[in-house]
């Protein structure tokens, strides 16, 4: 008996000494079941469908056309029908004692390829392009150097596409406060007019742990701060996320939050859960903040209780434009939690006010810090989202791994970001709005005692080369997180060393830095449909240029009249946007008509009031 046992261990081991990464991208399963000793989803209840949907559609349409009121008096029906009158939070434009001070000083340029942004000592680094304007942004928390000193959050912006930049503003508090590593991110939303920057962070105030939230117009000075979630002794919050859907709205954009809660307590009381606020009305002097609470320990959609070992919830959130629904899309993980490493989604197109839908990807290995972007509106009706996170293939290996779907998350498929031998400590994925199909990776591989960051690219359904961005990085952490901008070379990414080592921006993936060869630059002409069409009264224009030149872009009525010129001027080669306002025209049909060089291409738009 023990030599057989003996043969059928010798015959195993050649099969666990040489196994192989499977590189190919495979179907995911997509579960809705969940275990009775993991993660599970909040309770169900009953609602009036038909109803609600009338209702949400009636948001949509109201929305469109930017009636912020009528939108708002929407989402009070929603809530009374469903019985979810959820929590409300208006406080002052100064709440946490948190001060702005306005600076705007030029910093110079650097490097076409690399600028240092700033020689402090940062916790986390984040950055956000403006849809419309094309504007970059970048955040950075820098630490004070003493637990008892606060530490401060600078605005950093860019309008060459992060060549120069101007440090735009500075947020400190009178109190010590302490950001936290990693515990940043930041969403640009314009409403037309003005870009407004919205700030995420995670602190720790007097012991406790909170998320905090900050709004900063751009156009100058105004300032406004919300302590979302306050955290005690035994119940921190921490690890907060942000989105928007400004890639489908403008004047009547939404911004969304979600975090995670943490009881700290010792079993079996100790739990994690998701966090999820909304802001409906972002753009107003003190925007109020509603919770969708729903129901099981006050979490949004997921949460795990008991926790059995050292585990931590990470959690992000992404908005989709899906088949005339808003789609709030969210994505958690429990790392280190044995036995239950899926990646846990939400899906809800009722501003989250009934419980959502909660499938799940089925996942074999550990993985950490899920990242989930969607391109938001899309051409032929297809939605397009990808996730991002690093994933353990053995103890010394861990990998970037993407999962995508075409279809706003009725199925997905997954596969390697980089399958190298080596361990990636940090992954991120951005989508560009409005870009089908595209999105942006990142990650930062230890490679014996340095680190490297890496950056590749998915262009309409198809990853291109990898690029390195740069080498004999502090291996630790150093984060790394995808950026997009308006050029030839969309490919924008910042990064930080932990400990005092700056903050770094790299503008491309092109030049003295890389090295490797450039496919970046695949860019076709194109004009699609404008959307809303038809519209009342104002529409979004979405085209592309392949190469640098003369550009018009024009508006005739029916008979061959122009009634307006949007774009007559030289431009770089990418991707743009642009508003078409029909306030001062009659209803009818009307013709968009693009040239550039030898390309010619005519869109009909139909004017409706």
């Amino acid at each position: 008996m023990k030599s057989k046992l003996v043969l059928l261990v010798l015959f195993l081991l050649p099969l666990v000494a040489f196994a192989q990464k499977d590189t190919r991208e495979t179907q995911s399963q997509i579960s809705y079941q969940v275990s009775p000793n993991g993660p599970q989803g909040v309770e169900t209840r009953q609602y009036n469908e038909t109803k609600i949907n009338e209702i949400v559609s009636k948001i949509r349409e109201a929305r469109l056309a930017g009636d912020v009121q009528k939108s708002e008096q929407l989402q009070r029906e929603l809530e009374s029908v469903t019985g979810n009158i959820s929590e409300r939070k208006i406080s002052g434009q100064n709440d946490g004692g948190f001060t702005s001070e306005v600076l705007n000083q030029q910093l110079g340029e650097n490097d076409y390829n690399l600028t240092i942004i700033n020689s402090d000592p940062n916790w986390a680094v984040a950055t956000s392009t403006d849809r419309v304007t094309g504007r970059i942004y970048v955040v950075s928390a820098k630490y004070s150097g003493s637990p008892t000193v606060s530490d401060t959050i600078k605005i950093y912006s860019s309008t060459n596409n992060g060549i120069s930049w101007t440090l735009v503003a500075r947020i400190q508090n009178s109190s010590p406060i302490n950001w936290k590593i990693d515990e940043l991110d930041i969403e640009a939303v314009n409403n037309g007019t003005t870009s407004y920057i919205f700030i995420v962070a995670g602190y720790v105030s007097g012991g406790n742990e909170n998320v905090v939230l900050f709004r900063y117009n751009s156009g100058g000075g105004e300032f406004f701060a919300n302590v979302l979630y306050t955290g005690t002794a035994g119940n921190r919050f921490f690890y907060p996320r942000i989105t928007s859907d400004n890639g489908v709205y403008t004047t009547n954009s939404y911004v969304y939050v979600i975090c995670t809660q943490d009881t700290a307590l010792t079993p079996p009381n100790w739990r994690l859960l998701d966090k999820f606020c909304i802001l409906t009305t972002p753009f107003v002097a003190s925007p109020p903040i509603t919770y969708r609470n729903n129901f099981t320990y006050n979490c949004y959609a997921w949460y795990y209780s008991p926790v059995p070992d050292t585990t931590t919830m990470y959690n992000d959130i992404a908005y989709s434009d899906s088949a005339g629904f808003d789609y709030i899309v969210t994505v958690s993980n429990f790392y280190r939690s044995a036995g239950f490493y899926n990646l846990y989604l939400s899906y809800s197109k009722d501003f989250g006010v009934t419980v959502p839908a909660k499938p799940q990807i089925s996942e074999t290995r550990v993985n950490y810090k899920p990242r989930i972007g969607s391109t938001q509106l899309d051409a032929g009706g297809a939605q397009y989202m990808m996730i991002g996170y690093t994933r353990q293939f053995s103890s010394s290996d861990w990998d970037p791994f993407y999962q995508r779907t075409t279809n706003n998350g009725l199925t997905w498929s997954g596969g390697y970001i980089s399958s190298t031998t080596d361990s990636t400590m940090y992954t991120d994925v951005v989508s560009i709005p409005r870009v089908q199909n595209t999105f942006r990776c990142s990650y930062m591989v230890k490679t014996g005692a340095n680190g490297t960051i890496w950056t590749r690219s998915f262009n309409n359904g198809t990853f291109l080369n990898a690029f390195t961005l740069a080498s004999g990085m502090t291996p630790l952490f150093t984060p790394i997180r995808s950026g997009y901008r308006y050029s030839v070379d969309s490919c924008f990414n910042v990064a930080e060393y932990i400990g005092g080592n700056s903050a770094l921006a790299y503008s491309g993936c092109s030049g003295s830095l890389v090295g490797i060869g450039n496919n970046e630059s695949n860019i076709s002409y194109k004009l699609s449909q404008n959307y809303p069409n038809p519209f009342n009264p104002v529409t979004k224009i979405s085209y592309s240029i392949a190469n640098s030149g003369f550009v018009s872009l024009k508006i005739y009525d029916i008979t061959g009249r122009l009634v307006s010129t949007l774009v007559n001027e030289i431009k770089s080669a990418g991707n743009y946007i642009i508003d078409f306002n029909g306030e001062n025209l009659p209803s009818g049909a009307y013709f968009c008509k693009l040239e550039s060089g030898s390309f010619s291409d005519i869109i009909k738009l139909m004017l409706i009031k």
